[in-house]
């Protein structure tokens, strides 16, 4: 009787993270020329973003400015860089906040984007820094999507 109450207990489990790991939505942003579609997603956490389109383009959470490199992601929430011309795929983003990511290359021409992952924790801060330019453009794209 023990074995069969192991193993129902076991099955259960397991039927439980498969079915959160089932639940989870991978997301799609296409590179078009000096923009990224949607500009501004919304996902819940554990979902992931994929890149496609990505020839000629790289999708990187580091931003440098004359007083070194920001990141634009949310505390303890990990960033990235993609490989240029690599379609890419974020691992599950599991801490709720705002990321902000570019396209190196394109970054003059303001291609950029806003993954709002579950409640947007970090936009205040962010909003603190007082961007400018395109990251400016940004940070109001986001604001809009929250509201």
């Amino acid at each position: 009787m023990k074995y069969g109450k192991t193993l129902a207990s076991t099955l259960l489990g397991a039927s439980v993270l498969l079915s959160s790991a089932v639940m989870a939505e991978n997301h799609v942003v296409s590179a078009q020329v000096t923009a990224f579609k949607p500009m501004v997603i919304k996902i819940a956490p554990g979902d992931t973003v994929s890149w496609e389109n990505m020839n000629g383009h790289v999708v990187n959470t580091t931003f440098t400015d004359n007083d070194g490199e920001h990141h634009y992601i949310p505390e303890g929430a990990k960033g990235w860089t993609s490989a240029m011309g690599e379609n890419f795929q974020t691992p599950p983003l599991t801490v709720e906040g705002v990321y902000l990511y570019k396209c190196d290359p394109h970054w003059g021409a303001g291609m950029g984007g806003v993954i709002i992952v579950g409640e947007p924790t970090n936009l205040e801060a962010i909003e603190a820094t007082k961007p400018k330019g395109a990251l400016k453009r940004l940070v109001k794209k986001a604001d809009k999507a929250v509201k």
